[in-house]
């Protein structure tokens, strides 16, 4: 183990006298990753993991796993390191991938440069006949750093590593590829013969060894190798025609072509599997990625259900099925099923169910239940189930392998935690709208013990002394009580009504039943309406009389005009004037209305807000005896005719204009004048 890094002079230190500094030093150094424990894909790479998990959790620091990718990792190692890196995820750590060759080396770079404090490394073995290598543990502690090194072994003693060899079938185009290049080879060498010696020769052969080993690999280059050296030899070496060779110099020739041959055909077949492992790195990753932002893209749990069964099916060629919990919580059912009308025989059914119970894969290629047809995988998230994908690899005439299990797990765990953001995203929008509906609820019951409360009161004190002091009130002072009494309940109405239609239009219950009307008619109906509040003020009325009719829903469009004039009247000072203007604007084919008044105004941040409910500011257009409810009934039922609203700044800057905005038929010729 490395000795602990020297501490820093007292003079780099932060003086008792600077706390603040010393606040930086301690937030900096719990926020900086501190332990990096090195993975490299093989089966200790589990208890690394746990060791650095507990080592982490021990001084209460941020841990990292880490491996140095040098292009040699088989499919194997490189799903081991996948399972690796999930552990690491679950268990609160951060991944990271460097791209070298010595892996001694990065490691020491990386630690220096992102000054960790600890190493975890494990306690590996040379492999097979490298006996002289020296292990991880042995290089760093060489090489040294200002860090300390753990060495963590595993509980049980592993076996000796032995390379294990997998030998694929011979492909018809290997042996193929070889002889042709050879024979282009030795046509090649036979034209040049008369004017290249012997050792110019041997490199046309070496280029047919080059070109197999670019166009079939490996065993490919070297049969090419073979091949050249015997044709090399056969044809163009003395004697002719014959395996013997006389002269020592032609000899050392074609030993040291072989030889050359070897190495190179090594080298290009081992260049061109690592540029066919990077496209199908890449295309897979592609892939991935595309997949990963169709998932990000679905909005709900049966888009991101049918995105994931699609993928699946299309990817590793077997039939998928989604399986989750009915409406009663009591049985699995199939939600997506990819081609659609796949089902699942009982006993898959009794598979489904263990799975979703210990929360454990199971069926075929598992260790439960393995005489299944489907490979039962459960979607857990945070201890939760989410579903259990089912795939019929029974069909499939090869188990999946290295390679396309990492595929079935990283599509299984994007799938699990799309379902979990939508389940999140579910549930935070019904908090938002319990919470919405609580706010709405709290104001509702605030503006109706106010707002109805006042005009009650009015009412109630009003019938009351006319019924108390009748005798010793004259007849202008009951007309009064009877005009407040008459005035109050009128205001009682527009609350009452202003509440209805609100509940209307949440509830999208308010029923759009059109007529023709003239503005004028709308216009005088609603003053009608305002007569008892507009004694005081100047009504001001201004359109053209060729107007055309509205094809609206003529009480609606009342009870806006009613809401809007009886803000700006609320609002005009005593002896003030409401100006209601009218004017075709041809280029949207729609009429504008536009009602000013006198009053503060409204600010201009505020200018959109005072359309939202019961928003009841105390300046301007909106008074503190409101209920907040009239300018979002205008907005509703204008938006309900395809219209709209908005405030302005009224003429010269002074008071306010509220402008409305209502379409016009497409069609003049169904205007019921023209008949």
């Amino acid at each position: 183990m490395n000795e602990a890094p020297e501490p820093p002079p007292a003079s780099d230190l932060p003086s008792a006298a600077a706390p603040g500094a010393v606040e930086q030093v301690r937030r900096t150094s719990v926020n900086r990753v501190r332990l990096l424990v090195a993975l490299s894909g093989g089966s200790e790479d589990a208890a690394l993991v746990r060791t650095a998990h507990r080592l982490a959790e021990r001084d209460g620091v941020r841990w990292r796993a880490i491996h140095v990718d040098n292009g040699r990792d088989d499919p194997e190692r490189r799903l081991g390191l996948e399972k690796g890196f999930a552990m690491a995820h679950r268990l609160g750590g951060e991944t990271r991938v460097l791209q070298g060759q010595d892996r001694a080396a990065e490691l020491l770079d990386y630690a220096r440069e992102h000054r960790i404090a600890t190493l975890l490394v494990g306690c590996s073995r040379p492999s097979g006949w490298r006996v002289w290598r020296r292990t991880l543990a042995e290089q760093l502690l060489r090489q040294g750093g200002t860090f300390d090194l753990v060495v963590a072994a595993e509980a049980r003693r592993r076996p000796r590593f032995r390379p294990r060899r997998t030998w694929q079938p011979l492909r018809l185009r290997e042996p193929a590829m070889a002889l042709l290049s050879t024979l282009g080879a030795v046509t090649v060498a036979g034209v040049l013969d008369s004017w290249l010696e012997l050792a110019n020769l041997s490199l046309v052969f070496l280029a047919a060894v080059l070109v197999s080993a670019t166009l079939a690999g490996t065993r490919a280059a070297m049969l090419s190798a073979a091949l050249g050296f015997l044709a090399f030899n056969f044809f163009f070496t003395q004697p002719r025609f014959s395996l013997a060779i006389v002269e020592h110099g032609q000899l050392l020739t074609v030993v040291f072509f072989l030889l050359v041959a070897v190495v190179v055909g090594q080298l290009a077949g081992s260049g061109r599997r690592r540029l066919l492992a990077l496209r199908s790195s890449r295309e897979q990753t592609h892939r991935l990625l595309t997949y990963a932002r169709a998932l990000s893209a679905a909005t709900d749990r049966d888009k991101v259900g049918d995105i994931g069964v699609t993928a699946l099916e299309r990817w590793l060629d077997v039939p998928v099925v989604l399986l989750d919990r009915d409406a009663e919580g009591a049985d699995l059912t199939i939600r997506h099923a990819a081609p659609p009308g796949m089902t699942l025989d009982p006993g898959a059914l009794t598979a489904a169910g263990w799975s979703w119970q210990h929360r454990r894969p199971s069926g075929i290629g598992t260790e439960n239940l393995p005489d299944q047809q489907w490979r039962l995988l459960p979607l857990v998230e945070q201890g939760r189930v989410l579903g259990i994908v089912g795939l019929k690899l029974a069909v499939r005439e090869t188990s999946p392998g290295p390679d396309e299990e990492a595929l079935i797990e990283a599509l299984s765990s994007q799938l699990t935690m799309a379902l979990e953001r939508t389940r999140l995203v579910g549930e935070l929008g019904a908090a938002r709208l319990s919470e919405e509906n609580e706010r709405l609820r709290s104001a509702l019951l605030s503006s109706v013990s106010h707002d109805l409360r006042t005009p009650l009161a009015s009412i109630i004190g009003s019938a009351s002394s006319l019924r108390e002091l009748e005798p010793q009130l004259s007849r202008q002072d009951r007309r009064e009580l009877l005009d407040g009494i008459l005035s109050e309940s009128e205001r009682l109405n527009r609350y009452i009504q202003n509440l209805l239609d609100m509940t209307r239009l949440g509830h999208g219950s308010l029923k759009i039943e059109r007529d023709w009307i003239s503005l004028d008619d709308l216009v005088a109906a609603a003053l009608r309406r305002l007569e008892p509040s507009l004694e005081g003020v100047e009504v001001e009325r201004d359109w053209p009389e060729d107007l055309p009719l509205l094809h609206v829903h003529p009480a609606l469009i009342e009870q806006a005009l009613v809401n809007v004039i009886d803000n700006a009247v609320r609002f005009s000072p005593p002896g003030g004037r409401v100006g209601i203007h009218a004017r075709l604007d041809a280029a949207e084919w729609q009429l504008e209305i536009r009602v000013t008044d006198q009053g503060p105004g409204i600010a201009p941040e505020l200018r959109e807000a005072v359309f939202d409910m019961f928003f009841t500011g105390g300046e301007g257009d909106r008074s503190r005896y409101g209920t907040g409810l009239g300018l979002a009934i205008c907005r509703g039922m204008l938006g309900a005719h395809g219209g709209g609203i908005d405030a302005k700044a009224g003429p010269g800057g002074i008071g306010t204009s509220i402008v409305m905005h209502l379409p016009l038929p497409a069609d003049e010729e169904g205007d019921p004048d023209d008949d």
